[in-house]
């Protein structure tokens, strides 16, 4: 089978699309994560593993856990980074620029190539191909490329660390964008060919590792809310 990133016929693994260590939250004791349908016909179920379908070959799943590595360590602890806050920003300050970066973009691509359920709403048109050779040539591009913003979703001003909600589109100044919630943050994506406003590029992460969050608490985000009613109603939650 072809490889989706090099386009070459290899051996596929199974690939995560959100990466594995994100999940780590959403475990029990018996490492099982609960996963909620909105489907009135369809019920809940348990998994023990992330979702994963046949993506990848070897060699680029080695090259993106490079990647997936990094951010797992700025979100363990591991490798420090200087925050500050002011108000509901937090300004994160020490981060690497292309290895942040390319993690958040190889995300998006593979949602947007996935043929799962779960991402169905992630079309990325003919920006599939624009961020495909961005991820494997290990392009980050300049920060106005595909800038995406990062809010660190709270209940009750608690971090709601064990969330992951299906991607959904939106738009966001205007510009059309990408909404996914994982890892305790809402990533928002803006996928257009044309330059951002300046709010966009400069809460963004910049070339010097920088990048500023805007606190956000669940009630206050109507796409999670709108989610979670829907459950309630099909008798989910």
């Amino acid at each position: 089978m072809r490889c989706r990133l090099c386009e070459r016929d290899k051996a596929l693994k199974n690939s995560h699309v959100i990466p594995e260590f994100v999940y780590t939250a959403l475990y029990d004791d018996k490492h099982r994560f609960h996963v909620l349908s909105t489907f009135e016909d369809k019920r809940n179920t348990f998994e023990q593993k992330g979702v994963r379908e046949a993506l990848l070959c070897s060699d680029c799943e080695v090259q993106i856990s490079k990647n997936e590595r990094y951010v797992s360590l700025v979100f363990s602890g591991a490798i420090p980074v200087k925050a500050s806050r002011n108000g509901r920003l937090i300004h994160v300050e020490g981060l690497e620029y292309a290895k942040f970066k390319l993690f958040a973009l190889s995300v998006l691509w593979r949602a947007g190539v996935s043929a799962l359920p779960l991402f169905a709403q992630v079309k990325l048109g003919a920006h599939e191909e624009v961020l495909r050779l961005m991820v494997l040539n290990n392009d980050p591009g300049p920060p106005e490329k595909y800038p995406f913003i990062l809010a660190p979703v709270l209940h009750e001003g608690e971090l709601q660390s064990d969330m992951i909600i299906q991607p959904s589109w939106a738009r966001l100044a205007g510009y059309y964008s990408y909404r996914f919630v994982f890892g305790g943050l809402a990533w928002v994506f803006v996928v257009s060919k044309h330059r951002p406003p300046p709010a966009i590029v400069s809460a963004a992460i910049s070339r010097t590792g920088e990048i500023t969050m805007l606190e956000t608490e669940v009630a206050n985000m109507p796409f999670v809310v709108n989610l979670a009613r829907k459950l309630s109603e099909n008798g989910k939650l």
